[in-house]
């Protein structure tokens, strides 16, 4: 078996159309799953109040549910009974004219939210309540006790598995060509399917998940660095005002 270069080099040329998609899902997802995660985990922390159940059965669902079940559902089942209920009252909106790509930013954005909301859920819990009692107690207001004490100490508690969280997401991206998105997987599947160079393809596929893997988790590390270095500044500024 030889290695066909050419094939190798026009996929990756025409794959190149692709991956702003999959950037574009992989940015939207993050941008989502931040603020909604955190929001999330709040709530579900207050016990007792049915915002903290529906939660968490929001977040069993996405967690518990194999990516490929969600994808049926949200681009097979959602339109289906969204035509239906448009049918009933009347509307002329064809459901089936929405770009799927619209689907896959949902999915994603919810399946990374639901993860997100965990792994803040479990820092925060790692910080302890009584911090947040402490703040209180001094007469910060809630949104002042978690923007100035309890977030970055959340944020330094998660950063791992955020970043894992991420990866594996970035790696699920890949089969949105099941929602006939033409992302990197989508061209490559279609570019193989043509000629079966399909060892070649996926080779190709290989490296550039890999590449978009690696610059995630070196994101991770140089924004883990930074409350580093800050902190070394700072204990180098209260040394220096000491000797003086």
């Amino acid at each position: 078996m030889t290695f066909d270069w050419v094939f190798f080099r026009q996929t990756a040329g025409a794959v190149l159309a692709g991956i702003p998609v999959t950037l574009c899902v992989i940015l939207v997802s993050l941008a989502a799953a931040y603020p909604l995660g955190f929001f999330l985990a709040v709530g579900r922390m207050r016990n007792g109040r049915v915002s903290s159940r529906l939660i968490a059965v929001f977040v069993s669902f996405m967690r518990g549910v194999p990516m490929i079940v969600q994808i049926y559902v949200i681009y097979t089942v959602m339109p289906m009974a969204l035509d239906a209920w448009l049918r009933g009252i009347g509307s002329p909106l064809n459901v089936y004219d929405i770009n799927p790509l619209l689907y896959a930013l949902i999915l994603f954005a919810a399946n990374t939210t639901a993860s997100f909301s965990e792994i803040f859920r479990s820092a925060l819990t790692a910080v302890g309540a009584g911090q947040l009692e402490a703040a209180l107690a001094c007469g910060m207001s809630e949104g002042q006790a978690y923007r100035r004490i309890l977030c970055p100490q959340m944020f330094r508690a998660a950063s791992a598995n955020l970043c894992n969280s991420t990866v594996d997401m970035v790696k699920n991206t890949s089969l949105v060509f099941y929602m006939s998105v033409r992302d990197i997987m989508g061209i490559i599947k279609t570019e193989a399917g043509i000629s079966y160079d399909f060892f070649e393809g996926y080779t190709l596929a290989f490296l550039l998940y890999l590449v978009v893997c690696f610059a995630v988790q070196e994101i991770y590390r140089w924004f883990g660095r930074k409350p580093a270095r800050r902190r070394v500044a700072l204990e180098r500024g209260r040394a220096d005002r000491a000797a003086y």
